[in-house]
């Protein structure tokens, strides 16, 4: 058989060398639409990043870098631990300026709802963040796109990336926008009871033992500990909640139990 009319063998040199631009094609369209799609999000944050790899990182799960054997890819485990901080004082900020002389107890009932991980993920899910996610593909079986937790993490690992591309006074505009908006939203009922409360006074006027909260889980890093606790009254359990303390997770479950208990349509805020 002529040496140009021979079939090549899959594994042989030759063969490799002609399958390497069809990947280097596949690789450099996938780019592309990731860098298109981490635009749109730019655009919807109105901020422009002068690095725009700081944003892909905020929006990558541990997940996806843990399957990523080329190890290129690194997670925003850490940028959620500084979006934290961030996002705790400029709100902080933004309560003390708009009533400096008010009653410490109220702003720091106020700052816990604005800063609680059900709020962030309201904004993260706006935002257009939870599609934009680049996730394992186990944590995409088992719907982790969907997980609002998930969705809370990837809005404070974004305030990081802003604050480490445009500095705090930046940092601060973004959260402070969405504070603000928040505050003036009609309807909202911020600065109320909290859920435990709440719930503790609906059990105590039905004469219904008082509700207890158990550890279901701890998860995640030592630095990113996340806490399942179990709302239960009477040995039933109503409710769980997630969050980065016992606390946050406590007011999680208490707010399911009290959507359980309240006829619908109740806020529970």
């Amino acid at each position: 058989m002529p040496l140009h009319s021979r079939s090549r063998r899959p594994g042989s040199p030759s063969s490799a060398r002609e399958r390497q631009p069809q990947k280097r094609r596949t690789a450099s369209g996938r780019e592309e639409r990731r860098l298109q799609q981490l635009a749109a999000v730019s655009e919807r944050l109105e901020y422009q990043f002068q690095d725009i790899g700081l944003l892909d990182r905020a929006l990558t799960h541990s997940s996806a870098a843990h399957e990523n054997l080329a190890g290129v890819l690194r997670d925003n485990e850490t940028f959620e631990f500084l979006g934290d901080a961030v996002i705790a004082f400029a709100t902080a900020d933004v309560l003390h300026r708009r009533d400096p002389e008010g009653a410490e107890g109220r702003k720091s009932r106020l700052k816990a709802l604005l800063v609680s991980e059900e709020r962030l993920a309201e904004r993260a899910q706006a935002l257009g963040l939870p599609e934009a996610l680049r996730l394992g593909r186990g944590e995409e079986k088992t719907g982790g796109r969907h997980k609002r937790a998930i969705w809370a993490d990837a809005y404070e690992a974004v305030v990081a990336a802003i604050y480490l591309d445009g500095g705090i006074k930046a940092a601060h505009s973004f959260v402070a926008t969405a504070v603000e908006q928040e505050l003036a939203e009609p309807g909202r009922r911020l600065g109320t009871r909290d859920p435990k409360s709440a719930l503790q006074e609906l059990l105590q006027a039905r004469g219904e033992a008082l509700p207890g909260y158990d550890v279901v889980a701890e998860e995640g890093p030592a630095h990113r500990l996340r806490f399942r606790i179990a709302c239960r009254v009477a040995g039933e359990t109503l409710a769980e909640g997630e969050g980065h303390s016992k606390k946050e997770a406590e007011q999680a479950a208490a707010r399911g139990a009290l959507a359980v208990l309240r006829p619908r349509g109740t806020s529970t805020d």
